[in-house]
């Protein structure tokens, strides 16, 4: 009978993962992969005492697992709980970066109007540079106003090029966004920001912004970064009038082969 004792302690994490999933969402106990697997069979019933279990886990370590809890807490119809408790994590200086990157996804996983002002001023007041990014991305993901003036600030004076191109592509997500900050990022200094801020520009919500072929043949025709004068063709692609049609025409014949394939595609499409 000791034997029998031992082997089932000695079993036991294994065996407990056949019962109820809840007992599975114990990060003392189980790694990610569990954790995760726990949480989507949660997903098919949603009990209501899942919550206290979840919420923690929205600053797990793991990015993945705290996506997924956040996931789940969605579904649940717990976004403005999982958003104060991941905004916690966020402002807590005494949290591993690591946590609270996971909290900066979790955030925009929930889609929760109340995560926006713990990510606005995440990307305004921090100095990692990894969560600046973050905070960003995740202000896009949410797609709700308020964030604009924070991202625009961000797009315009941050010092980080990746923090700057977050920006630009989180401005081309958000619905209250005017482009014209996006005009301006047309002329910053790295290629990977003009890029993003060609991608945002192309949505249809700016399609009437007033200068933007002007600035888009500009690019197509000077920029010295091959795939940006290829970026401004595509986007050039659904617009403007004959002289779109004669920058597109001359680019074919551009040095830059991206860019002239580019530009011949877009020919392509106009027809």
């Amino acid at each position: 009978m000791r034997n029998l004792w031992l082997v089932l302690l000695l079993a036991w994490p294994s065996w407990a993962q056949a019962g109820d999933p809840l007992q599975r969402l114990d990060p003392d106990l189980y790694g990610p992969g569990t954790l995760i697997a726990a949480m989507e069979e949660l997903s098919t019933y949603s009990p209501a005492q899942a919550v206290a279990e979840l919420l923690p886990l929205l600053g797990h370590e793991d990015i993945e697992v705290a996506r997924t809890a956040a996931w789940l807490l969605r579904r649940m119809g717990r976004g403005p709980e999982g958003a104060q408790a991941a905004g916690t994590v966020l402002a807590d200086g005494e949290a591993s970066v690591a946590s609270r990157l996971s909290a900066v996804r979790a955030l925009g996983e929930l889609r929760d109007s109340t995560a926006s002002a713990a990510l606005v001023t995440a990307l305004g007041g921090n100095s990692d540079e990894a969560l600046r990014v973050a905070a960003a991305r995740a202000l896009g993901q949410l797609h709700r106003p308020g964030a604009v003036d924070a991202l625009t600030q961000a797009l315009t004076a941050d010092e980080s090029e990746t923090v700057r191109a977050s920006a630009a592509q989180a401005l081309g997500q958000v619905p209250d966004a005017d482009g014209h900050a996006l005009l301006s990022a047309l002329q910053d200094s790295s290629a990977s920001v003009r890029l993003e801020a060609i991608w945002s520009l192309a949505r249809p919500s700016f399609a009437v912004l007033a200068g933007l072929d002007e600035r888009l043949i500009e690019l197509l025709q000077n920029d010295q970064n091959c795939r940006v004068q290829a970026e401004a063709a595509w986007a050039l692609s659904g617009r403007g009038d004959q002289k779109v049609q004669a920058a597109l025409e001359a680019a074919r014949a551009s040095n830059c082969r991206l860019a002239a394939q580019a530009a011949s595609w877009a020919i392509t499409t106009r027809k």
